[in-house]
């Protein structure tokens, strides 16, 4: 991690703090349209419900792809439970165009408890699902796939400060890269919120746009 990513991740916890402490009794649904180049192929919600000093955060995906020779659907459902920064649960269901897979993962003493399709195996504390939604996917050094729990080794670096269209205004955001393993570009905005990811599958820019 850069010096100058540590240095605006710090300046960002300041504000999640405060904006959290401000909307901390607020429930708040974020939804994504799913591109794939230029054509929308599917949704994500983010559902986010604070209680007490927990957030449950519940996601829902669908995609349904039809381009040239690929023909792809994917359905996933995710519950996490947080206590601030810290994730104390995650569970996942996933149906991968027709390949099922389960997930849960339960923090540990020394970390997590992670069981993926009915096998179950440890990981570090250090360590978080590829949960987009939050920027603490920036801080850490190994993320998990959430639907088969496949571990990824990442670095993360500050591209730059760019300006989005979202909602139809133009606001400020920072946009992150994530690389190694597994490849995101993530853009944040000032209170933490993610406005926009972008990946390559099958040779294909998928992005993720809140509405």
């Amino acid at each position: 991690m850069t010096h100058a990513l540590r240095a605006a991740l710090a300046a960002a916890g300041l504000l999640l703090l405060s904006t959290a402490t401000a909307q901390a009794a607020e429930p708040r649904t974020l939804t994504y349209r799913i591109l794939m180049g230029d054509d929308r192929v599917g949704s994500e919600t983010v559902r986010l419900e604070p209680q007490g000093d927990m957030t449950k955060v519940a996601v829902t995906a669908s995609t349904r792809v039809k381009v040239l020779f690929i023909n792809f659907r994917y359905d996933h459902k995710r519950e996490e439970v947080w206590k601030g920064r810290t994730l104390e649960s995650m569970s996942a269901q996933t149906d991968d165009d027709g390949t099922p897979h389960t997930i849960r993962m339960m923090r540990t003493g020394g970390g997590y408890s992670v069981t993926v399709d009915g096998k179950t195996g440890e990981t570090g504390a250090n360590t978080l699902p590829l949960t987009l939604w939050t920027p603490e996917v920036l801080k850490r050094p190994t993320l998990l796939s959430v639907i088969d729990g496949k571990p990824y080794s990442v670095r993360t670096d500050l591209v730059g400060t760019e300006t989005l269209t979202v909602g139809g205004r133009a606001v400020p955001a920072q946009h992150h890269r994530i690389s190694g393993d597994v490849e995101r570009d993530l853009w944040f905005d000032a209170q933490g919120t993610l406005l926009k990811t972008r990946f390559k599958r099958s040779g294909y820019d998928v992005t993720y746009i809140l509405d």
